[in-house]
C-alpha cells in the first residue's frame, strides 16, 4: 500500500474485518485496531522523507492453534531513533502501542522497518516475539 494518510482508514477496516471474521473478542479488537493504526501512522509520518512517495506491506496472522494474533508491518523508509532536540515529540506512538499488545517487536533495517504486533488470547505460554534486551528499546 502507499504510505499516504489516505490509506489508514481502508487499512484499519480490513484489519478489524480480519478480527471479525477470526472471531477475536471486540474488547482486544480495539486494542489491535488502536495499534494497527498508530503504527502505520508511525510509517506514513515518519518512514519517509517529505515529498518522497513511500509504501507499506501489512500482514495479519491468526495461530488458532494457540489464540495468537500478528500484525506485521514492513516499510522500506529511513528508521529515525528518536531525536534528542525535541524528546517529547518523539517515541509516545511506540509506548502507546507497547500498552496495546501483548509482545512488540521493532527492526530496522537497510531497506526500512519492521513491525510485529501480537496479542495472545489461547494458551497461557509466552508468545514468540524476542526477548526485550533483543528489542530496539524508543
Amino acid at each position: 500500500m502507499n504510505a499516504d494518510p489516505s490509506v489508514l482508514t481502508e487499512a484499519r477496516h480490513r484489519v478489524g474485518e480480519f478480527a471479525h471474521e477470526i472471531g477475536w473478542p471486540p474488547d482486544r479488537t480495539t486494542d489491535v485496531l488502536l495499534a494497527t493504526y498508530e503504527a502505520l501512522a508511525n510509517v506514513v509520518e515518519h518512514a519517509y522523507p517529505p515529498g518522497e512517495q513511500g509504501t507499506f506491506d501489512l500482514l495479519a496472522v491468526y495461530r488458532a492453534e494457540d489464540g495468537v494474533l500478528s500484525i506485521v508491518i514492513v516499510d522500506r523508509g529511513t528508521w529515525r531513533p528518536p531525536s534528542a532536540h525535541n524528546p517529547a515529540r518523539r517515541g509516545q506512538g511506540l509506548r502507546l502501542i507497547r500498552a496495546l499488545c501483548d509482545s512488540v517487536r521493532v527492526e530496522p533495517r537497510d531497506g526500512g522497518t519492521e513491525i510485529e504486533l501480537q496479542w495472545n488470547i489461547g494458551k497461557p505460554s509466552p508468545v514468540s516475539l524476542p526477548e526485550r534486551e533483543q528489542q530496539v528499546d524508543q
